[in-house]
């Protein structure tokens, strides 16, 4: 029940420990002590006001919806530290909620395919958002991109220290902001981090040592599957790697391989996304990707926050060949970390028995399947989840009917469904836009039997 932790999502472990690492390597200030300034103490959160007045000089050519959101962080951070993401919209709330607690101000980027109750919860967090087109990554516009130019911008080109100076800072000191540094260069006393949480190893090595173990230690250690979709591939990745990193050392303890097979790590995948067909057959790709079956958005599915037409390099560690040595993951971070050439497989090709990938497997769960698991949930689990959720849970009951009675198949409730309920909640969008079966509108199918027949899945 991750949807439990203080952000309301499962992304609360990977925007800790990307801030923890980004204040570590200086990127950026330590967090927040209200004695080290006494005028931002007190300080109200900014929400987004118009900024037509506000004085442009270097950012003049930044659109006004991005400079709005600068704004706002500016006004926002009392440390002088800004973190910067590209975000579906979860991992934007989590870095929000710790950005508040730390002192820091935040700008996220995200797509116009989610729902309106995460863009409000961002700006309710004092965030400042920005709302692009969803398309390619290879678009400048991606979400992704628009991030990291903004971060470019603040940290690199330094646009903004004049401002930040002179109407922020000075500001907060009470000082004459008009002719006292005319004549000279502002301070720099931003610092900007961009999180990249796709490519950022501090996300799968946070559910490396924190997930994993969690996981393991509440089943003794028998976890038989580990089931569950993947947005940066983060969460899968490290918890896998934990729960087979155990196993083969345990199997090593014993000095004897057990007739018990490693516990089987199996990504969940929404339509359009790649990562299914990469695990299945090694190509990353989907026939939805072609250009001529696109929808208005990039991806042909109603689910939020999964599934990708790229490999990043979280859920890329889980497609190498790693040998299972004591530590062997471990090992391997660090090695990626340093960008060390690592050699994956021995040089003839072959394999021992103590290798093996991180993932194993893939199911692919349609949208229809997702939306008749959450209605199934909520008549009769009171649990009211939002999309990954649910296929998170329809991936694991298919998996679970697919190994043998008495296997222990854990997967992930990674988000709630309040913030879902303009999208994946809402019977016309559901219908009307996507075509899709609403759960009790037929009356001569009830849930308990829909979801059966949607999972094909046979109980006697």
């Amino acid at each position: 029940m991750e949807c439990m932790n203080p952000g309301g999502t499962g992304k609360d472990r990977a925007a800790r420990s990307m801030i923890l690492c980004a204040e570590e390597k200086g990127e950026l200030p330590p967090p927040y002590n209200a004695s080290m300034n006494a005028n931002t103490a007190e300080r109200a959160i900014a929400i987004p006001r118009d900024i037509s007045n506000t004085a442009l000089n270097n950012h003049s050519n930044i659109p006004d919806d991005i400079h709005a959101a600068i704004v706002t962080a500016l006004e926002n951070t009392k440390t002088h530290g800004i973190l910067i993401e590209g975000t579906s919209g979860s991992t934007g709330i989590s870095l929000a909620s710790l950005a508040c607690t730390r002192g820091h101000g935040i700008i996220v980027a995200m797509p116009d395919d989610q729902s309106n109750q995460k863009k409000e919860f961002l700006e309710k967090l004092g965030c400042g958002v920005v709302v692009v087109k969803n398309c390619s990554i290879s678009n400048p516009g991606h979400y992704v991109n628009v991030a990291r130019r903004i971060w470019e911008w603040l940290n690199v080109e330094r646009r903004y220290d004049d401002y930040y100076w002179t109407s922020v800072v000075k500001c907060d000191a009470g000082g004459n902001t008009s002719n006292d540094r005319k004549n000279s260069s502002p301070p720099k006393l931003i610092r900007a981090a961009f999180m990249n949480q796709f490519e950022n190893l501090a996300n799968v090595t946070s559910h490396y040592r924190s997930t994993g173990p969690e996981i393991y230690s509440q089943l003794d250690g028998n976890v038989d599957a580990f089931v569950m979709s993947a947005g940066t591939g983060g969460t899968l990745v490290g918890v896998g790697a934990y729960l087979k990193e155990r196993w083969f050392e345990s199997t090593q303890q014993k000095q004897r391989m057990t007739s018990q097979s490693p516990p089987r790590i199996i990504l969940v995948d929404p339509p359009g996304s790649s990562l299914f067909n990469k695990i299945k057959f090694g190509v990353a790709y989907a026939s939805q990707q072609s250009e001529q079956k696109l929808r208005r958005h990039r991806y042909d599915t109603l689910a939020e926050g999964i599934g990708l037409d790229r490999i990043t390099a979280n859920f890329a560690l889980g497609c190498e060949m790693i040998s299972w040595e004591k530590k062997a993951f471990a090992k391997r971070l660090n090695e990626a970390s340093n960008e060390q050439n690592y050699q994956q497989i021995p040089k003839d090709g072959t394999t021992s028995l103590l290798q093996s990938k991180i993932i194993d497997d893939a199911l692919s769960i349609s949208d229809q399947q997702a939306v008749h698991m959450a209605h199934y949930l909520l008549r009769h689990e009171g649990l009211f989840v939002g999309s990954s959720s649910a296929m998170n849970i329809a991936g694991a009951l298919i998996a679970a009917s697919q190994m043998a009675e008495g296997s222990n198949i854990v997967t992930v409730v990674c988000d709630g469904g309040q913030r879902h309920t303009s999208r994946f909640w809402n019977r016309d969008f559901v219908v009307n836009e996507w075509g899709l079966k609403w759960p009790g509108d037929n009356v001569t199918d009830p849930i308990e039997h829909d979801i059966l027949h949607q999972l094909s899945l046979n109980v006697k």
